[in-house]
């Protein structure tokens, strides 16, 4: 899939690319992570509808 990964040589603008493409992912999980916990508190909410919502944000 990916001439570096035979040779073990990648020119600076894969590499690039590829550093990139990490920090993109990063991004993603750590955005994901933060909806699920948002989701969490929803559910959490909705299982105690007595309980105080105002932390939900």
């Amino acid at each position: 899939m990916l001439p570096c990964v035979d040779s073990g040589e990648a020119p600076p603008a894969l590499l690039d690319r590829l550093v990139a493409e990490r920090v993109r992912i990063g991004q993603r999980i750590t955005d994901l992570l933060a909806v699920r916990d948002r989701l969490d508190e929803v559910i959490a909410i909705t299982r105690d509808p007595d309980s105080d919502c105002s932390h939900v944000g």
